[in-house]
């Protein structure tokens, strides 16, 4: 019973059509630097442009810890749009890189998934903030 509140499938994927809304073949990088003052914005967001062939995807890092999830953003086969893979790669600063089920049975108890949870929802909320400034 997972809604869009307490999802992170469906946060990754509106961080990736923010600045993606006709879902080129891009990749997003956003990063979280670390705060280091109250006027330094954390989040840096980069993107390249992909072949055709490859994955559109979004990689969320959290440099501070050395962490990182890459999404794989895939059309839905029935309705048209586009869905977050259930599952996304996990590395770390050691260099381990695991396969993560987002099923939400199984995430809601995961530290790692409840971190990287609230880094979209800050990251989503940097461009609510952005957006609104502009309408201003």
């Amino acid at each position: 019973m997972a809604d869009k509140a307490t999802d992170l499938r469906a946060h990754l994927l509106d961080l990736y059509l923010v600045n993606n809304p006709e879902i080129a073949h891009r990749v997003f990088i956003y990063s979280y630097n670390g705060v280091v003052s109250a006027t330094t914005n954390p989040f840096q967001m980069v993107f390249a442009d992909l072949e055709p062939q490859v994955k559109k995807s979004l990689i969320m890092q959290n440099l501070a810890s050395g962490e990182m999830v890459q999404a794989f953003i895939v059309p839905l086969a029935d309705a048209g749009g586009f869905q977050i893979e259930n599952v996304v790669l996990y590395g770390n600063k050691a260099g381990v890189l695991l396969e993560i089920d987002l099923g939400h049975d199984k995430i809601e108890q995961s530290e790692k998934y409840k971190q990287f949870l609230a880094l979209a929802q800050h990251l989503l909320r940097q461009f609510v903030v952005a957006d609104s400034d502009k309408k201003a």
